[in-house]
């Protein structure tokens, strides 16, 4: 690269990169050791969003760089190509008013490092939590219901009819949907709107009542005119509060499941926007934002970045947060959900799939918050409703209550500002990795979802979530009885992998050769066969943010061992100098985790690259879109090497170039549909990605500072949308691991990127093509809920030791307007 070129970057990096804190402490760092007329990069860190970066040279060797510091830790790191030097130094404002670094040239010789515990994995957690399924004991009934005293009043009140033409309804079933109408926080409809039967006037629909198992509890039809709800005996258990006693304390339990079943009636599956914005309003205080002016001075971005939610997406927002507890329905601070354009991600945080912007009192989602498994959608729902109650309900009492719960502490050397001492106690790894409020709200998110997930890995902060949170509100998962299996494990696995108690690391490779990272983990051990694991995770990050991922497998070559170690090939272009421990991650077979930080061990990782990259690719500013005919795999994405291979069909052809001063890995384009034929239809968007032209050609590695050229195929086979498809985005990589971003948009004078991400992110005006296709499938595929069947044998009968074979059989088609034409299934 040359260096001209990447001081200037730099320069430009340090006059934007913010936020700054100002204030009167002023803070120096002298630099020994520095070859003359060479520059480095020196960063004070206190967290993510409080980091100030300053470059500076010399042509004696010696610098002196100042910053104006806020009181407290900060870190001190710096970013020298070339140089070994320590990694950081945690000094504290305004105590200390200067600090010195001595840096070293580096050989270019292998780096070895290796980090031995001083037994401090005492006192770490061994084994699990072994829970015991629930029990409920039901003490009484239902308050007694008068005669058709329901029916009455569902009649006269709501508008609604009961029907016996398929079962016949009790009393205490319409009592049930009754009470479920009432309970919603007024009545839409007025008072006093009972039917007229000779003019149907005032008629809201009839009600069905049916044995079957029915998806989401409720079909719709039309007849003459008239709505009908056939919905399932099943979303009645439980509807109306009874007492109980769960694991022998007394209480009220009871489900919500036939709320739903009246918000969507009502709704007709959130279509209704009057209905539903009726209820995101009377009933939680939200409402749910249109792409127009007001989100784009909410967001400040273009208004054409987002797009209204699917009615699917709001019935399951409204569903969630009536599970939380009535006091928390309404929650201060949180009055606005917005929904990101299909295919983009957010340009601040984009591995984001939600955000909670609290001082903007709003909860964004991205699109792949609402394409993964149903249970994470609903689990990130509830998370980024809890970072509200940490906002603006939770006092500091309860805050630093939960934070030593957790074993946290401030430690301005992680990019979040906080560590954790604690390796188990986590519900997942984000909870681990970021700070308390994270780990607060993953945990209320498992308590409502997943509770014997929480209470398995630590029942302290599960008794925190019920008595000082929920005051004493309690989930429970109710499966029915015909979707479960028993399985005898006569040596059921309820122990964590043993603590890391050494590290080695290896680095082998020449300067500008790529380098050859080994990384062998010793746990602590007794016996691996139980305390042993199956493999590890590692993320390390660079100070430029750029990350590499390697997986570990035990070194036995065994289902388990003690000892673990992974190798992985870092390119010569990426970034130089050290990459600090940003997750590890130990595991067993049955899921059994241990989460390891810089704060519970020793790591320290030089890649020697004097050739590293760190300028992110550019955009051109060239796209061509047209519409071909062709061959294509039954990937829908590549062109066959002969006729034989492929089908014959549409294809929509996106070519352009990229600028970048390294040989570039490919490219994601990123198209979404924002006017298909049926404007009911839920489609999310459709991705393409491919290399750079020159990938399979000698060129490719040498392939430096130069225009690289994108030709990428979206294959329209005869059921795809009829419509015109739209670009949303288009997300680039290069082989030194920095990523960059364009942003297609409406009106490009409206979407303002920050000076700071100027040399990642990108503006490009937004164009579509229309495409009509012969049989459009817009109908989602469907499951026979009524025919599964679920056999579970031990693979040993004769001795059962707990291995146990588990066939599921279930019964899914694809439907179509067309039929004979249908998509077919998947997955």
């Amino acid at each position: 690269m040359n260096n001209t070129i990447k001081r200037f970057t730099f320069l430009l990096l340090n006059i934007f990169l913010g936020p700054y804190v100002f204030s009167q402490n002023n803070f120096d760092v002298s630099i020994q050791g520095l070859i003359p007329n060479d520059s480095i990069r020196v960063i004070a860190q206190k967290s993510v969003e409080l980091r100030q970066e300053k470059w500076v040279s010399s042509t004696t060797g010696q610098a002196l760089v100042s910053f104006d510091l806020a009181s407290g830790e900060w870190a001190i790191f710096l970013d020298a190509t070339g140089y070994y030097f320590p990694t950081a130094q945690v000094v504290t404002i305004p105590d200390e008013s200067n600090t010195s670094f001595e840096l070293i040239p580096a050989t270019g010789n292998n780096f070895n490092y290796t980090w031995q515990d001083d037994e401090s994995y005492v006192g770490h957690a061994t084994q699990v939590y072994i829970n015991e399924p629930t029990e409920i004991v039901v003490l009484n009934d239902t308050v007694p219901v008068p005669s058709d005293y329901s029916s009455i009043k569902l009649r006269n009140e709501y508008g609604v009819v009961l029907s016996n033409a398929e079962e016949e309804w009790s009393n205490d079933l319409s009592y049930r949907l009754y009470k479920m109408f009432e309970s919603l926080p007024s009545d839409p409809y007025g008072e006093g709107s009972g039917v007229n039967f000779e003019s149907g006037e005032n008629l809201i629909g009839v009600f069905t009542l049916s044995n079957l198992v029915l998806a989401d509890d409720l079909e719709i039809t039309t007849v003459d005119g008239v709505k009908n709800g056939r919905v399932g005996i099943d979303a009645f258990t439980y509807a109306t509060p009874q007492i109980v006693t769960v694991d022998g304390i007394k209480g009220k339990f009871y489900s919500k499941r036939l709320y739903r079943v009246v918000v969507n009636f009502l709704s007709n599956f959130g279509a209704d926007d009057a209905v539903i914005n009726w209820i995101a309003q009377e009933r939680f205080g939200i409402r749910f934002m249109l792409p127009d002016q007001e989100t784009e001075d909410l967001m400040g971005e273009d208004s054409s970045n987002f797009q209204e939610f699917f009615n699917s997406e709001k019935m399951e927002i409204l569903t969630m947060f009536e599970e939380l507890p009535e006091g928390f329905h309404k929650q201060e601070g949180l009055q606005y959900l917005v929904r990101r354009v299909n295919g983009q991600v957010n340009p601040i945080y984009p591995l984001a799939a939600a955000i909670a912007w609290t001082f903007r009192n709003t909860i964004e989602f991205m699109s792949v918050a609402f394409t993964g498994e149903i249970n994470d959608t609903r689990r990130l729902i509830l998370h980024e409703k809890a970072h509200f109650l940490w906002e603006f309900s939770f006092d500091q009492e309860l805050k630093d209550d939960w934070i030593e719960i957790g074993g946290w502490f401030e430690d301005p050397t992680s990019s979040s500002g906080w560590s954790t001492t604690q390796t188990t106690g986590f519900v997942s790894p984000y909870a681990h990795d970021i700070n308390p409020n994270e780990d607060m709200a993953e945990s209320v998110a498992n308590y409502l979802m997943n509770p014997d997930l929480l209470n398995t890995v630590s029942v302290q902060k599960y008794e925190f979530i019920r008595d000082r949170i929920m005051h004493g509100t309690r989930y429970v998962a109710m499966i029915p009885e015909e979707l479960t299996f028993t399985v005898y494990n006569l040596f059921p696995d309820y122990t964590f992998p043993g603590k890391v108690t050494k590290l080695e690391i290896e680095v082998t490779g020449e300067s500008e050769e790529d380098k050859q990272v080994t990384v062998k983990a010793t746990l602590n051990s007794i016996d691996p066969a139980q305390d042993g694991a199956s493999g590890g995770y590692i993320r390390m990050s660079s100070s430029t943010g750029t990350i590499h991922d390697m997986w570990m497998q035990p070194q036995n070559g065994q289902s388990l061992d003690s000892v673990l170690i992974g190798t992985t090939t870092f390119s010569k272009l990426e970034k130089s100098g050290y990459w600090n421990l940003a997750r590890f991650r130990v595991f067993d077979q049955v899921g059994n985790q241990r989460f390891e930080n810089t704060a519970t061990l020793g790591w320290k990782l030089f890649i020697d690259n004097p050739l590293e990259d760190i300028i992110p690719p550019s955009w051109n500013y060239d796209i061509q879109t047209e519409v071909v005919e062709g061959y294509f795999t039954p990937d829908y994405d590549t062109q066959p090497s002969n006729e034989q291979e492929g089908v014959f069909m549409k294809a929509i052809k996106y070519a352009y170039s990229v600028y970048d001063n390294s040989p570039m890995l490919r490219t994601i384009t990123r198209i979404f549909h924002p006017s298909p034929s049926d404007p009911e239809a839920e489609l999310y968007e459709k991705q393409i990605q491919g290399k750079p032209s020159t990938w399979d050609t000698p060129e490719w590695e040498t392939d430096y500072n130069s225009n690289k050229n994108f030709e990428q195929y979206l294959a329209i086979p005869e059921w795809f949308p009829s419509g015109y498809y739209a670009l949303s985005q288009v997300n680039m990589q290069d082989l030194g691991g920095n990523y960059s971003y364009t942003y297609f948009v409406v009106d490009t004078t409206d979407f303002n990127i920050p000076p700071y991400r100027a040399l990642s992110l990108f503006k490009d005006v937004r164009d579509s093509i229309y495409v009509e296709t012969p049989y459009p499938d817009y109908i989602k595929p469907e499951l026979d809920l009524n025919n599964i069947t679920i056999i579970a044998e031990p693979t040993n009968p004769e001795a059962p030791n707990g291995e146990t074979r588990v066939d599921i059989s279930m019964i899914a088609r694809a439907l179509s307007d067309f039929p004979g034409h249908e998509s077919g299934l998947a997955t």
